[in-house]
C-alpha cells in the first residue's frame, strides 16, 4: 500500500519587484524555513537509502529564481542580517518571560547560523535547486513542473497563447531540472474539460472559443501525469457536493465515490493519468477550517517581536498579544504524536483497500517551515514511520505510475481546488478588471509583428501579468495593494515592451522569455 507526499512549490516572480512586506522577503522567508529545512530532512533520508519518497514541484517561475545568482546574494545578505538583529532582540528584551524564551532564542541562534553555514558553502556556489536536483538524480524525489508563470489554465482561451505557457514552463523545467518533466502540478489543480471556455469578464458567457480538454494541451508537450484536487474526481463518479472541508480525518468505507481517489485514473480519451489529492489525508493536516498547525503547543505564525521580526511564543491563545512563550520540546512532543495520528489515519483508511492503491497527500511546501514552524519535523517523524512500517511505503507518483497501467478513464468536470472547487477565488466582482487587462494584453500581443527581442520582451510580460497570484491575493485580501500594482506595473511594461522601449531594463527586472516563438503557434 502506497502513499504519495506531493508538496507544491510556488511563488510568483519577485525578483527586484518590492522587498518588505511583499516582494523578495517573502522568498527569503519561503527558502530559509521551508526549502532549506525540507533540503536537510530529504537528504537525511538519503543518507539512510531512502528512494521514492516525495513527489516535489517547483513552479517553473519559482524554479528561475532558486538559480538566480542576485537573489543568491541578497538571500545571503538577508540571513545575516537575520542573525545580527537576533543579537539585538535578545539584549534589549526585558520582558517577564525574559527567561522562559532563552531556549527559544538559543534555538533561533542555532538554525540561522546553520542556515547561513549552508548558503555559504553550497547555495552560493551551486543555487538552491541544485541539491533537489541531485536528490531527483539518484531517484530520492520526483520533480513536478508546470507552465511558465502559473496561469490560471482553464480560462485561457487562446490555444497559442496556452501552448507558449505550457512549452515556456517545461523550458525552464528541462534547464533547471536537468530533465524534462513527466509530470506537473497544474496551477490551483484547476482543469477545464473539451468545449467552450467561460468568459471571465461575464458570469453567465463563454468566450466564444471551444478548445480541446487541458489534457490534450499536456499530452502534446510530452506530460503523461498531473494532479488535480480531489472533488475532481470524486464528481466525475457522481459523488454529490458537499462541505469538503469538512472531510479531514474522515475514513472513506469501501465502495464510496471518494474511493476514486486511491488511484490514477485516465483524463477521457488522452493517456494523460490524473492524481486527485486525498482530503481525508491532506485536510486532516491542514483545511480551511484548521489542522495540525493549530496546536496551542506549537509556535505562532502571527506574534512578532516588532523590533527584531522574531516569533518566540506559542499558539496557546486566539487573541495576538496574549500568548505564553514557546516550548520547544512540547512542539516537539506535538509533532511526533501528530505523526503518528497520520499514520493511523493512513491504515485506517488503506487496510481496507488492495495493495496497489495510493493515498495522494498533496500539500503547499510552504505550511512546512514558514506557516507550520514544526512542519519539517512532523515530516521527519513522518518519513521515519513510513520506513519502518511492514506494509505502508512512501511513493513518488512516477514511480507508482509505473507500477501498473491507470486503467479507469474518467470525464473530469471543470473544477479547481478553490472556494466551491470553482473557479470564484480568480474570478469575481473584485477581479474582472484584472480580467479585462490581461484580454486585452493577450489581443495586442497577437497583433504584434515583430519577431525579434520586443515581441519577446512583451511575451515575458504578458505571461507574468497572466499568473493566476494577482486575482487570487485580491480575492483574499492578502497584500492586496501589492497584487494591483504588480498587475499595473506589467502592464505598463507590456507596453513599452511592445513600442520596443526599454527592453535591457525589463529583462534586468523581469527576466527573459522562454520559448516564446511557440506563442503563436496554433
Amino acid at each position: 500500500m502506497n502513499v504519495a507526499f506531493v508538496l507544491h512549490g510556488h511563488l510568483p516572480w519577485l525578483r527586484r519587484n518590492g522587498t518588505f512586506p511583499a516582494g523578495e522577503e517573502w522568498l527569503f522567508q519561503a527558502w530559509s524555513e521551508s526549502y532549506l529545512p525540507l533540503l536537510d530532512v530529504l537528504e537525511r533520508l538519503a543518507d539512510r537509502g531512502a528512494r521514492d519518497v516525495v513527489t516535489l514541484g517547483f513552479t517553473p517561475v519559482l524554479a528561475e529564481q532558486m538559480d538566480d545568482p542576485y537573489l543568491l546574494a541578497e538571500f545571503h545578505g538577508w540571513l545575516a542580517r537575520r542573525l545580527l538583529d537576533l543579537q539585538h532582540t535578545v539584549a534589549r528584551y526585558r520582558g517577564p518571560d525574559r527567561a522562559a524564551l532563552t531556549d527559544v532564542w538559543r534555538d533561533h541562534w542555532r538554525r540561522q547560523t546553520a542556515l547561513l553555514d549552508t548558503v555559504e558553502r553550497r547555495v552560493l556556489r551551486d543555487g538552491l535547486l541544485a541539491p533537489f536536483r541531485a536528490l531527483a538524480d539518484t531517484g530520492v524525489v520526483e520533480l513536478l513542473g508546470g507552465p511558465a508563470t502559473h496561469p490560471y489554465l482553464p480560462l485561457l482561451d487562446d490555444p497559442a497563447l496556452l501552448r507558449g505557457q505550457i512549452a515556456g514552463g517545461l523550458a525552464v523545467a528541462e534547464r533547471t531540472f536537468g530533465r524534462r518533466p513527466r509530470g506537473v502540478w497544474t496551477p490551483e489543480c484547476a482543469y477545464r474539460p473539451a468545449g467552450p471556455v467561460l468568459d471571465p469578464l461575464s458570469p453567465t458567457a463563454t468566450t466564444g472559443a471551444v478548445l480541446p480538454g487541458l489534457e490534450q494541451f499536456w499530452a502534446e508537450a510530452g506530460v503523461d501525469h498531473l494532479v488535480v484536487d480531489g472533488p475532481t474526481l470524486a464528481r466525475a463518479v457522481g459523488a454529490p457536493d458537499r462541505d469538503w472541508a469538512g472531510t479531514g480525518g474522515d475514513v472513506v468505507a469501501p465502495g464510496d465515490p471518494l474511493d476514486v481517489l486511491d488511484a490514477p485514473v485516465l483524463i477521457g480519451d488522452s493517456d494523460v493519468a490524473a492524481f486527485g489529492r486525498n482530503l481525508a489525508v491532506s485536510y486532516a493536516v491542514w483545511n480551511p477550517n484548521g489542522g495540525y498547525p493549530t496546536d496551542p503547543a506549537y509556535r505562532d505564525f502571527f506574534r512578532v517581536d516588532m523590533e527584531g521580526g522574531f516569533k518566540s511564543w506559542g499558539v496557546t491563545a486566539l487573541d495576538r498579544w496574549d500568548k505564553q512563550p514557546y516550548d520547544a520540546r512540547a512542539a516537539d512532543a506535538r509533532a511526533r504524536a501528530h505523526a503518528d495520528d497520520v499514520m493511523a489515519l493512513l491504515h485506517r483508511h488503506l487496510d481496507v483497500r488492495p495493495a496497489d492503491r495510493v493515498v495522494v497527500a498533496a500539500y503547499d511546501t510552504e505550511l512546512f517551515g514558514h506557516w507550520w514552524h514544526e512542519g519539517p519535523r512532523w515530516l521527519a517523524a513522518v518519513f521515519d514511520r513510513l520506513l519502518a512500517d511492514p506494509t505502508l511505503r512512501p511513493t513518488t507518483l512516477q514511480r507508482h505510475l509505473g507500477r501498473g497501467p491507470a486503467l479507469r478513464r474518467l470525464a473530469l468536470p471543470e473544477s479547481s481546488w478553490g472556494a466551491g472547487k470553482s473557479h470564484a477565488a480568480w474570478v469575481n466582482d473584485r477581479t474582472r478588471w484584472i480580467w479585462a487587462a490581461v484580454r486585452g494584453a493577450e489581443a495586442r500581443f497577437r497583433a504584434l509583428t515583430d519577431d525579434g527581442p520586443a515581441r519577446d520582451a512583451a511575451w515575458r510580460q504578458l505571461t507574468l501579468l497572466q499568473a493566476s497570484d494577482w486575482p487570487f491575493l485580491v480575492t483574499r485580501d492578502q497584500s492586496t495593494q501589492y497584487a494591483e500594482e504588480r498587475v499595473r506595473a506589467h502592464l505598463d511594461r507590456f507596453d513599452a515592451a511592445c513600442r520596443g522601449e526599454g527592453l535591457a531594463a525589463l529583462a534586468e527586472r523581469d527576466g527573459t522569455a522562454r520559448a516564446p516563438a511557440v506563442a503563436l503557434t496554433s
